[in-house]
């Protein structure tokens, strides 16, 4: 009886080699991130004659090997240079903690390509929010003359339009990654008011000149395409595959959402300055009370300071106060 032939996988399109090329790129720099982070002290060796250090560094060398010999692969196969950029940093991004805390979170995904296209939407997401962010910052200032820096049409279309193609980016990724409800309500719903407010609150402490200069870096020319190489599309119209059962809000709706999380954080600053005031004041109200409260019937401020002030000879006879200043 002869064993049969196992069934053969589909072959895979284009789109899903490179993004498996992408995802491996990711995960061996995520590796070499992690081991050289741990460091050689604890760094597991074949036999006890062998040097950890040395043994670490080899690791850490083939790891750096493989990433490069897989981006370069991916630069063969017509994969965008800035696109492996990215995969590399989100490996990096992945075994360290994320001190710019605007890359949430991603719902987690069996499929790995999948779960590739969401790590890549969360870092688009997260510029396209604070470029939102941004612009609601500079609107407010711009309406309380706080702004010297003029207008500039021509750097705020560009900066509109730069808005427009990471929202075309994050929709197309959406799609691909098949995004639930309950998952766009936590990236870009109810569920992400804590990561705007973070927004809100850094920019506000911004000067001018360092919010102008951030403003200024999204307000250049980029050449970022419109729906990244590697998500699948309709092969006869471009677009993505439809796949996600909501997708991001428009620009200007991201705009007013920053705007109210930038209003409600001045207001609660405010809110929080007057209810320190409004303590101090009662502290000191509740001093003056204790103080007269303490008081002989009768006696006023200036008692205490002119017929109650004793000399420290003679406890019973008061000071007689000198108001001359001379």
């Amino acid at each position: 009886m002869t064993t049969p032939e196992p069934e053969s996988s589909p072959p895979q399109s284009e789109v899903q080699w490179q993004a498996q090329l992408l995802l491996r790129i990711r995960l061996l720099a995520a590796e070499h991130t992690r081991i050289l982070d741990a460091g050689w002290e604890n760094f597991e060796t074949v036999t006890a004659e062998d040097d950890p250090r040395t043994v670490w560094q080899t690791h850490l060398d083939g790891l750096e090997a493989q990433r490069e010999q897989a981006e370069q692969t991916a630069l063969t196969a017509g994969i965008e240079p800035a696109w492996i950029e990215d995969a590399r940093e989100l490996g990096t991004r992945s075994s360290r903690p994320r001190v710019d805390a605007g890359v949430r979170q991603n719902p987690a995904r069996d499929n790995a390509a999948q779960d590739f296209y969401v790590d890549m939407l969360a870092l688009d997401l997260w510029h396209l929010e604070r470029m939102a962010g941004l612009s609601a910052a500079r609107a407010d200032r711009i309406e309380t003359g706080r702004w010297s820096f003029g207008t500039n049409p021509v750097a705020a279309a560009q900066f509109s339009q730069n808005m427009q193609l990471y929202h075309q980016r994050v929709t197309a990724l959406a799609h691909a990654a098949q995004i639930t409800a309950t998952e766009a309500d936590l990236l870009w719903g109810p569920g992400a008011d804590g990561d705007r407010r973070h927004h809100a609150v850094h920019l506000e402490t911004y000067d001018e000149l360092t919010l102008v200069n951030e403003w200024n870096s999204y307000a250049s020319p980029r050449d970022d395409l419109a729906i990244p190489p590697y998500i699948p599309t309709d092969p006869d119209t471009g677009i993505p595959v439809a796949g996600a059962e909501a997708t991001p809000p428009t620009p200007q709706q991201m705009i007013a959402t920053a705007t109210t999380s930038l209003r409600a954080e001045f207001v609660d600053a405010a809110i929080s300055g007057a209810a320190s005031e409004f303590e101090r004041a009662a502290d000191s109200t509740a001093i003056s009370e204790a103080i007269d409260a303490a008081l002989p019937e009768g006696v006023e401020d200036w008692d205490i300071a002119h017929d109650y002030a004793t000399d420290a000879n003679d406890p019973n006879q008061p000071i007689e106060l000198d108001t001359d200043p001379y």
